[in-house]
């Protein structure tokens, strides 16, 4: 637990156990003065100082040894009667030892402990004084009462404690998951803010290097397209960056498949040659489900002009009744580039994306020379819902 939600009375402020001896052995030798009877003044006899004395040294064992020094401070309550040597000190050393033994046992045992207790004090007053001693009994249990009180509360306490330290951890945890969360959430926006426009780069930088001398037209125009898509991957990445600064600036990104047709222009602009078919009813599907469509498409189509051939792909979007299906496919060389896809972050990104909305992602080889990617989201009635 952090230092400002600790409880102000705990283990750490208790009373130093030398403190307690000193109280007890002080109160029992006093005590020892008291009359027994009261027609009698008190009498402060060196004898009685003594035996009371030695019961408040058995005190000293009281919590390592709570019922063995019960039984032993009875026996000099006892054994001061003889000698008629009985006295109110070692009465209340008795009931200081039933105080610790109920502190330390369950409630059961501390009765079953407490109640013998009381009444053998209390009849070796009644033999001692000579009539009934009823005042004894009640201070033994009267104290046999207390440390059960005193048990009880140190319980409630440290179940207090612990249920604190357990919700503080509970906090952290939930904590460490946000952070978590937010993490991954920051590398799939940094993924599809960079990822196509940096494969857009390096194969325009490639023809820019073989055609710079030959082909100099082919070259430029190589150069003007990466000039525009740095300047786009610059834009996207101060976009994701003031959206990270201030979380309720509104998003300039896509939005969700509204912006579909956009992104298949970029991807046409840069020689892939993407043909789209919708099958079923278009409907408004909500947000979440949306943008994740949208990021799906993108991630495959990215992928399909990186690691693809012929510059093909087709996109199939499938409205049914509770789900949208999306299909992605383009044709693949060897099975070295599909192994090389399977295991790109992109992939990890866009599954976790799919999950994240409840709804499956699957991709691989289909035949011999061709990748498709099919994402299955499910759409219930469409309710506001936060960039995932």
């Amino acid at each position: 637990m952090s230092r400002g939600n600790q409880v102000p009375y705990g283990p750490t402020h208790r009373i130093p156990a030398w403190v307690g001896h000193v109280v007890a052995a002080v109160a029992v030798v006093c005590a020892s003065a008291l009359p027994v009877r009261e027609d009698m003044s008190p009498d402060w006899q060196g004898d009685r100082a003594v035996i009371a004395l030695l019961a408040a040294a058995l005190l000293l064992l009281r919590r390592r040894l709570p019922v063995t020094t019960v039984a032993t401070t009875v026996g000099v309550v006892w054994l001061a009667v003889p000698f008629g040597l009985f006295n109110p000190g070692v009465v209340l050393a008795a009931a200081i030892a039933a105080f610790s033994a109920s502190r330390a046992l369950t409630r059961r045992q501390a009765l079953w402990l407490a109640l013998p207790t009381a009444a053998l004090v209390a009849i070796a007053g009644a033999v001692a004084v000579g009539r009934g001693a009823m005042q004894y009994l009640l201070l033994v249990l009267l104290f046999a009462a207390l440390g059960d009180l005193v048990r009880v509360q140190r319980e409630q306490f440290l179940a207090i404690t612990e249920r604190a330290e357990r919700a503080e951890a509970t906090r952290e945890a939930l904590a460490n998951q946000r952070v978590a969360e937010d993490r991954l959430a920051i590398a799939r926006d940094l993924h599809d803010a960079v990822a196509h426009q940096i494969a857009v780069i390096n194969l325009h930088a490639g023809v820019a290097g073989s055609a710079l001398r030959d082909r100099p037209d082919d070259a430029e125009h190589s150069l003007a397209v990466i000039r525009q898509a740095s300047r786009t991957v610059l834009t996207q990445i101060g976009d994701l960056l003031a959206t990270l600064r201030d979380p309720g600036s509104p998003s300039t990104g896509p939005v969700g498949l509204a912006q579909l047709d956009d992104i298949l222009r970029q991807f046409r602009g840069h020689g892939l040659d993407i043909t789209v078919r919708r099958l079923g009813e278009a409907r408004e599907l909500p947000a979440a489900v949306d943008v994740v469509a949208l990021r799906v498409i993108q991630e495959a189509l990215t992928n399909a002009h990186k690691h693809g051939v012929d510059h093909r792909a087709h996109v199939v979007l499938e409205y049914l009744t509770d789900r949208l299906h999306v299909t992605v496919t383009n044709p693949v060389p060897g099975v070295a580039t599909g192994s090389a896809l399977a295991a790109g972050h992109g992939l990890v990104g866009a599954r976790e994306r799919v999950e994240s909305v409840r709804g499956t992602l699957t991709h691989g080889r289909r035949g011999v020379s061709s990748w498709e990617l099919d994402a299955d989201l499910p759409t219930p009635t469409a309710t506001p819902g936060s960039r995932p």
